[in-house]
């Protein structure tokens, strides 16, 4: 029986997230990212979506303190 993998860090999850996010936006596709990092693609897309979840929920809190 195979031993279970150690699931990722929080902050594991969010450096690849942004590393993911930024060749995306520099256009490459998620099948050149899968590649690259070598992970199954429904991981890649759920990294970045972590990190993106991660920003808006930080811009929320500063215009929050903003306008406190």
């Amino acid at each position: 029986m195979a031993k279970p993998k150690k699931p990722m860090s929080r902050r594991t999850e969010l450096r690849l997230g942004r590393d993911i996010q930024e060749q995306y936006d520099w256009g490459a596709s998620w099948t050149a990212i899968t590649v690259h990092f070598e992970l199954p693609e429904y991981k890649v897309k759920r990294l970045a979506r972590i990190y993106r979840d991660d920003c808006d929920r930080r811009a929320h809190e500063n215009q929050l303190t903003l306008f406190e």
